[in-house]
């Protein structure tokens, strides 16, 4: 395969009759997108014939997006032996819950009532708790664990979208350089791998955390 697609007009056009016609086509299509668009056509981005298979990402998270229940319920990935009562609290739209073993505590300004785990691993957020947060009846909830100070922070999902959307933006390949510019394969978007912290996040029974109560 030439370098340029000049080239690979060259060798097209020296194939003769045994280059496809479509070939043919998407060679002029190239050289006008080189060319620039004085002819009044649009600029067309061929940078995705050269996309490649990015990274594989670590299959466990610590940011989870769940649905409340119909008695405020979430469902942790977490694995307990007994029902318990959690110590939470509150700071603005944030509700942080400390899983037995925290090395913290709820600050005491902040502190809310204690908030049910069953034995099932789902947390009740109580009505007062969602009200004061921001929290509507089944809204959908973004939890985020922490497995080294053995908390879950949560906050209505619909809080972070505009965030999120910025984030996916950002796992986009490049687009094509203004100048029409072709992108070749040297010039592909690379996605980091996953940080060693976050492959971690895999490891034990399916990435739960044991709670023994």
């Amino acid at each position: 395969m030439p370098s340029s697609w000049t080239g690979l007009g060259a060798l097209l056009r020296s194939a003769g009759e045994r280059a496809p016609a479509d070939a043919l086509t998407l060679v002029a299509v190239a050289v006008a997108v080189g060319a620039g668009s004085a002819d009044g056509r649009p600029h067309v981005d061929l940078s995705g014939i050269w996309a490649q298979s990015v990274d594989m990402a670590a299959a466990s998270s610590a940011t989870l997006m769940r649905t409340l229940d119909a008695k405020g319920r979430l469902q942790l990935p977490v694995d307990v032996d007994a029902a318990t009562r959690l110590p939470a609290e509150r700071d603005g739209a944030l509700v942080t819950v400390y899983l037995p073993g925290s090395p913290d505590q709820p600050r005491p300004n902040y502190a809310t009532n204690a908030l049910p785990l069953d034995a099932r691993g789902r947390l009740t957020v109580t009505a007062g708790v969602r009200r004061e947060a921001g929290i509507a009846d089944g809204a959908d909830v973004l939890a985020v664990l922490d497995r080294d100070r053995r908390t879950v922070t949560l906050t209505a999902a619909s809080r972070v979208d505009a965030g999120v959307t910025g984030l996916l933006d950002g796992l986009r390949r490049p687009a094509a350089a203004a100048s029409g510019d072709i992108a070749r394969p040297e010039d592909a978007a690379v996605i980091p791998q996953a940080s060693k912290a976050d492959a971690g996040l895999a490891t034990g029974s399916g990435g739960r955390l044991r709670i023994v109560g």
